[in-house]
């Protein structure tokens, strides 16, 4: 099997790849996909993502999200040296500044604690369908949300990737710290991998 770093180059030049038109219509069907499911429609607290360069374009789900009055969430670095992720308040009046990253997140913001997200939209360089994720490498997500491994009742926040169909794998390599997707949605279907 490919090492995780081989899978991420490959599948990020074909991310890379995607024409802008295609773009634009896998983040509006993926949008209309997660509207019509109860793993949205049930679920008040939501944290999303601000895409870079060629990310899968979270902007309609955020849209909707504002539009149905639910309340949506971004990732910040926190300013201490930790490696994880803390949740601010995200509005259309909301300021933003560049982190580290040079990715936009919410200044002043009310923060939550990730125990209390009730779904968190996942940035991902590749998927499979047992959960697997491939990031960017960074091993944020996967630190901030370890408390999920603990047991098998902490049902929130949902983990749900947001990836182009051309992202998904028959199987990824992982490390037993890795923090399993519970599905993952594309511009074709909403992978649902606790009903598997």
């Amino acid at each position: 099997m490919q090492t995780k770093e081989e899978i991420r180059k490959i599948l990020l030049t074909k991310r890379r790849a995607i024409t802008k038109e295609i773009r634009t219509n896998a983040a509006d069907a993926g949008s209309r996909l997660l509207l019509e499911h109860p793993i949205f429609s049930t679920r008040q607290h939501i944290a999303c993502y601000l895409s870079q360069m060629d990310e899968f374009d979270c902007t309609p789900i955020i849209q909707a999200i504002w539009q149905l009055g639910k309340k949506c969430y971004l990732p910040i670095l926190p300013s201490q040296q930790k490696k994880t992720l803390e949740f601010a308040a995200y509005q259309p009046d909301t300021l933003l500044q560049r982190n580290k990253y040079n990715i936009f997140e919410p200044v002043n913001s009310e923060t939550i604690t990730p125990e209390k997200l009730d779904l968190v939209i996942v940035p991902l360089v590749a998927f499979d369908l047992q959960g697997h994720r491939i990031g960017m490498g960074g091993g944020y997500y996967d630190r901030t949300f370890a408390f999920k491994q603990k047991t098998a009742f902490i049902t929130k926040p949902y983990l749900l990737g947001l990836a182009y169909e051309l992202q998904k794998l028959s199987a990824l390599p992982y490390d037993q710290w890795d923090v399993l997707l519970q599905g993952t949605l594309t511009e074709k279907k909403l992978y649902d991998f606790e009903k598997n």
